[in-house]
């Protein structure tokens, strides 16, 4: 008998817990997914991307989503569970029962060390990887020159090259094709003329197959000098796509790769203060469940039966505002000071936790 009252007793608090929690995160992480969505599917209107592109960059977002929005669904859960027992009068039940307000709180307190598991590998592994596979997806859009649309009699931006068709008939099949070269630094003007030809269009590239033609080049030391050369078939690949270098940002590296990097030396101050405050930030978010649970609990408690779910709410964003507010406070400190890069980013679990001792001393007297 006394295995089996704390066992359906546990599992019924959870139950309700993970289904406000569930319910929260699902909503919460709509409102943040939606941003994304529509900053995404506008770059891929801009460089024209395939579906696919498109797909993988929405999957790759949401571990930063969940992220985000667990901790706050978590807290919401803790005060929305409290508030719905102590309407029913379930509280005031369990404590004629016998149970103490740390054997109401401790099914919860399983719930959020699961939920502890899941954020730290999430902030420190799974989330920089997704990221930097939203950004690698990101640059290669950003890469291609433009959507191309073979249209005639309007001049098309290739890059290196401008094109302009004077027709185009089916089958992609072009006449009087004029290229003009931009940005050559030998020569003042290089021009590709020809009578017709075929175009070949792809994602990555432009294949243009050309006769009846002519290449003109003028020397830019000899203005004077022009080299041209007929030709009755040529072919002629054009990129589509810009290679750049770009240096990883802090938020692609996992946790371990940012110690690494700290520990081979070579960066500025401002970079070590960077790199220590993202690896605090991203541990603050991990420990939130247990301060907004012990912040959560002693509010939740002290309700009463009278009570509804707006006092929930209310005190929620109030919470909520109060820890990311002092999150982003500690954080820009710790950019600032180097020596208070790992330190400065705790302050909002250091003052959540005064906060939830103070509660649970002074509301509970425990």
């Amino acid at each position: 008998m006394k295995l089996t009252r704390p066992s359906i007793f546990t599992w019924y608090i959870a139950k309700s817990l993970l289904t406000f929690f569930v319910g929260v995160v699902g909503i919460l992480m709509f409102v943040i997914f939606m941003t994304q969505f529509i900053r995404i599917v506008d770059m891929a209107m801009t460089y024209g991307t395939s579906w696919g592109w498109i797909a993988s960059s929405l999957i790759n977002v949401l571990p930063n989503v969940f992220t985000m929005a667990a901790p706050m669904a978590f807290q919401i859960a803790v005060l929305l569970t409290l508030t719905n027992m102590s309407e029913q009068g379930e509280l005031i039940a369990l404590r004629a029962a016998g149970f103490s307000f740390k054997e109401i709180v401790r099914p919860l307190f399983f719930c959020a060390l699961g939920l502890t598991v899941i954020l730290f590998a999430f902030s420190n592994w799974v989330t920089p990887r997704s990221y930097k596979r939203l950004i690698d997806r990101r640059e290669e859009a950003r890469e291609k020159i433009t959507k191309v649309t073979l249209e005639p009699k309007t001049f098309l931006d290739l890059g290196e090259w401008d094109l302009y068709l004077e027709e185009l008939e089916k089958d992609d099949v072009a006449r009087l094709i004029h290229l003009i070269r931009k940005q050559d630094k030998d020569a003042l003007s290089t021009k590709v003329n020809a009578s017709s030809g075929k175009i070949i269009l792809t994602d990555k590239a432009i294949g243009l197959q050309l006769k009846d033609g002519q290449m003109q080049r003028i020397d830019a030391k000899d203005p004077t000098s022009i080299v041209a050369a007929n030709f009755d078939t040529y072919t002629m690949n054009i990129a589509l796509t810009r290679q750049q270098y770009r240096a990883p940002r802090i938020g692609e590296m996992s946790t371990s790769k940012i110690f690494r990097q700290l520990r081979q030396g070579g960066l500025s101050p401002e970079q070590k203060a960077e790199y220590r405050a993202e690896v605090g930030m991203r541990n603050v978010l991990v420990f939130a469940p247990f301060v907004l649970l012990f912040i959560s609990c002693p509010i939740g408690f002290s309700l009463g039966k009278r009570s509804n779910k707006g006092w929930s709410m209310l005190f929620s964003v109030l919470i909520i505002f109060a820890f990311y507010l002092l999150m982003t406070f500690g954080v820009s400190i710790g950019k600032k000071y180097t020596i208070l890069a790992y330190p400065a980013p705790w302050l909002p679990i250091i003052t959540g936790a005064a906060a939830a001792w103070y509660l649970w001393k002074k509301r509970l007297n425990i």
